[in-house]
């Protein structure tokens, strides 16, 4: 295997096959006041060893911050029968945040923690765990109230349910995989296959990596948010097979979320509202899970190539209208990234929002084109993206009467020659009109009242020429452009002084007629 930036180890070489199925043998049977209260249990966690049994409780009054409190950690642990023991707080692990519990890594040393949408993780020390410390996944952004998340058996992958760059709809489930060297890639989308235009959280993945658990309720189901599942069908982590709901025995008419479980156990955990102390409870259903690897052993030792992860940058933005600050819905945006010149694509959403992710690269062309608007473009650099800064856009529509002024159409002093660089605002006009073609347009040059009256007319009707030539030279037809020179006769800002002079140095184009 050749591959360019890759990392090589040497390892013994496992093939290993799943069959990602279970059985349901008991319909949800509660866990009654163990964990289980007046108040909203939910986020169920097990550990790696199943001693413990981890989840969030809202509001009560035990909690760090009392009853106004919406989430801390709880814990019950089993005992020597093999029974629930009465959960308590882990308070040395939460605040008045909302604080929950994302799973284990470090072969279960350290816990992963999620404090409104803030990652941090504790350590084991002799049976107690430290203060949580920060913990950091590149562009995890999340603009949900409460991120879900939950960290997969092996300790190498961290599923996300959340709002963030390139979201289908609200909530969607994105991965993050540690890299050799115990970093971790940014969260990438699973795709349409498993998000919907509605919600996706609690993402739960079996031990085999491939197969996935979660809560959606975009698919339909038995009541307002059901348990699915769907299995991995390649490396891409964007393929996968239909999601399929798992039955009445464990969905319900209430909510279910938080579906999870062990191998090695008879039970599956999750939170339900149905018949539930309070909003949810946490519940157990009897299965027999058939996701068991099958291990050959290779008789000699090989050289793999890991190749290395490729870097993303997360851009986000709003589009709107310039003349009523309106959200522009289903905006066309484009993102090229230089100098490796890949093309990405979006669409803004229903607030005219737009959220992807990107190869990292030096610099990034963003464009954002839409049906009866003049397209935009701008340069964004690395430095502008890492600070999280939104790159927003105020599109001129094309609506009849409408004028618009191009800022980035320059002329040489003088002359009605085009300086070097007026052309890609001249190609986003090509554009558009051939984006509309039933538009026409009125051309008009304008020029500061500086000089004889007749020479400034006749310089900018020179101009306008200029750009007609161009723009026919591109494709557009010359019975769709009309035009005129107008000299100083229409200022728009004052002559008296050079820096407001310039400004009425300027090419036009008024929406002169749209075919019916």
């Amino acid at each position: 295997m050749n591959i360019k930036n890759s990392l090589f180890f040497l390892f013994l070489l496992i093939s290993v096959h799943s069959f990602a199925q279970i059985k349901f043998y008991s319909e949800q049977i509660s866990l009654d006041s163990v964990t289980n209260s007046s108040f909203d249990e939910k986020n169920v966690v097990l550990s790696p060893d199943g001693q413990n049994l981890y989840f969030t409780r809202k509001n009560h009054p035990e909690n760090v911050g009392g009853s106004n409190d919406s989430g801390d950690i709880w814990v019950s642990e089993k005992n020597e029968d093999n029974e629930w023991t009465q959960a308590y707080n882990l308070k040395e692990i939460n605040d008045k945040q909302n604080n929950q519990i994302i799973g284990f890594i470090n072969a279960g040393r350290s816990m992963l923690i999620s404090n409104e949408n803030q990652l941090s993780v504790s350590h084991n020390n002799g049976g107690h765990w430290s203060t949580p410390k920060p913990f950091s996944i590149p562009y995890l952004n999340s603009k949900s109230k409460t991120l879900s998340a939950s960290v997969s058996p092996d300790g190498r992958h961290v599923l996300f349910g959340m709002e963030s760059f390139g979201n289908y709809g609200v909530e969607d489930i994105y991965v993050s995989r540690m890299k050799p060297n115990g970093s971790w890639t940014s969260p990438k989308n699973l795709g349409s296959a498993i998000n919907t235009q509605n919600q996706e959280v609690t993402p739960f993945l079996a031990a085999d990596n491939k197969t996935l658990f979660f809560a959606s309720n975009g698919l339909g189901g038995e009541g307002s948010f059901d348990i699915f599942t769907s299995t991995r069908l390649d490396d891409t982590w964007q393929k996968w097979s239909k999601p399929m709901n798992l039955g009445s025995k464990i969905n319900t008419k209430g909510r279910e979320l938080s579906f999870t479980f062990l191998l090695e156990d008879e039970f599956a955990y999750l939170s339900s509202t149905q018949n539930s102390d309070g909003y949810g409870d946490i519940k157990k259903v009897k299965i027999a899970p058939e996701i068991t690897p099958i291990e050959t052993i290779a008789d000699t030792i090989q050289a793999i190539d890991i190749e290395e992860e490729e870097k993303i940058i997360a851009i986000s933005g709003l589009v709107k209208d310039k003349k009523t600050d309106e959200s522009i819905i289903g905006a066309e945006v484009y993102v090229n990234t230089e100098p490796t010149n890949k093309e990405f694509k979006t669409l803004t959403n229903s607030q005219g929002a737009f959220n992807l992710t990107v190869d990292e690269g030096n610099n990034y062309i963003i464009k954002v084109k839409a049906f009866r608007y003049l397209s935009a473009e701008t340069i964004v650099t690395d430095a502008v993206l890492l600070n999280k800064e939104q790159i927003n856009f105020s599109l001129d529509p094309i609506v009849e009467g409408n004028t618009v002024t191009l800022d980035h159409v320059l002329f040489e002093q003088g002359k009605a020659l085009l300086i070097a660089g007026s052309e890609k605002e001249l190609d986003l006009v090509v554009e558009m009109m051939k984006y509309n073609p039933d538009v026409s347009i009125f051309l008009s040059g304008h020029t500061d009242n500086q000089g004889k009256s007749s020479l400034n007319i006749a310089l900018s009707e020179e101009r306008v020429q200029t750009v007609m030539n161009y723009l026919q030279s591109h494709g557009v037809s010359k019975k769709r452009i009309s035009g005129k020179g107008f000299g100083g006769s229409k200022p728009i800002a004052s002559n008296s002084n050079p820096e407001t002079r310039k400004l009425n140095r300027r090419v036009e184009f008024t929406v002169h007629k749209i075919k019916k």
